[in-house]
């Protein structure tokens, strides 16, 4: 092949790079709290799928479950920025899904997960099922004491749906099936660690004959069992949702019942690749639900985690 011949071939074979990386798809992915063991694991799912589907990820991070206003103005930047779609896990669905609507109105697709926009137009919601979730870990607790006690909700944040379907899951299972298994107390709190320990310090003190605790997530739980082996409370039935590495642990140790869990992971990818085929016109199911599992000390080193948690080692 001659010179000239070649440098064609250099320029074609650039432009049609360029060309390529110009119709790349940029998703945009808005998170409560990477603080939060899901969230750190769902967004390994979705940015595994991102390098699999070769588009452009930008990940923002409200820094809390409170942070609605903070959200609200990250969104508002990606669809300045002009994205092709945004997963969205909301801080809270009603607050934020008049900036949803606003990005819907600018032809982004917008894919719910987890804790998704109160918004009816989205392209498409990912979750677990929360109400089974709930009902494992009521299951789980009712079995513990034998169908009777006093037990306490830490149930997670209000205006998330994740939390008040499990919190509504555990609730009516109980009446249903533990009718003798009465619920003393009750925090809508953020999902915090130290917000849990702080309540739980109190409860120690209000409930010292409490006989189980139900929190939300594992990190609430974390904070939970804390306040209680400080205070020297034993004897109580812990259970938890999710599976982070130190509920891995404290299930290991006896320390905690058990924990429903949800394949995360998965989520995350399922979520993005929504959000892609949402992007370039392709058909999308409205609703994807991954089903819940219950784990404890008997199962535990059993279950393939691949699509549950992300990686020990991993940082997003």
């Amino acid at each position: 092949m001659s010179y000239k011949r070649k440098l064609m071939a250099a320029v074609a074979l650039l432009a049609m790079s360029a060309a390529t990386a110009a119709q790349a798809e940029t998703i945009g992915f808005s998170v409560p709290s990477l603080t939060s063991s899901f969230w750190v694991s769902a967004t390994y799912g979705v940015q595994k799928a991102a390098k699999e589907a070769g588009v452009e990820l930008v990940v923002v991070d409200a820094g809390g479950d409170a942070n609605a206003v903070q959200q609200i103005s990250q969104i508002q930047d990606l669809v300045q920025r002009g994205v092709d779609a945004i997963v969205i896990g909301a801080t809270n669905g009603d607050s934020v899904a008049p900036v949803v609507e606003q990005a819907i109105a600018a032809g982004i697709k917008v894919v719910g997960i987890s804790s998704p926009p109160a918004n009816k137009d989205l392209s498409a919601v990912v979750s677990a099922d929360h109400y089974d979730m709930g009902k494992l870990q009521a299951e789980c607790m009712g079995k513990a004491l034998g169908g009777k006690g006093n037990v306490a909700m830490m149930a997670g944040p209000q205006g998330q749906t994740w939390s008040d379907r499990r919190a509504a899951g555990f609730r009516e299972t109980l009446a249903a099936s533990f009718p003798d298994v009465k619920i003393v107390a009750e925090s809508r709190l953020a999902d915090n660690r130290n917000d849990a320990l702080r309540v739980a310090e109190d409860w120690t003190q209000r409930f010292p004959d409490v006989n189980g605790i139900y929190s939300a997530t594992d990190d609430m739980a974390a904070g939970v069992i804390s306040a209680f082996d400080a205070a020297g409370l034993k004897n109580v039935v812990f259970t938890a949702s999710n599976l982070s590495p130190t509920a891995r642990d404290l299930i290991k140790s006896g320390k905690m019942s058990c924990t429903s869990i949800q394949k995360i992971v998965a989520q995350g990818s399922a979520a993005l690749k929504a959000a892609v085929d949402a992007s370039k016109g392709a058909a999308v199911d409205a609703e994807i639900v991954t089903p819940a599992l219950l784990i404890d000390a008997g199962n535990i080193d059993s279950v393939d985690l691949g699509d549950v948690v992300a990686p020990d080692d991993y940082r997003p």
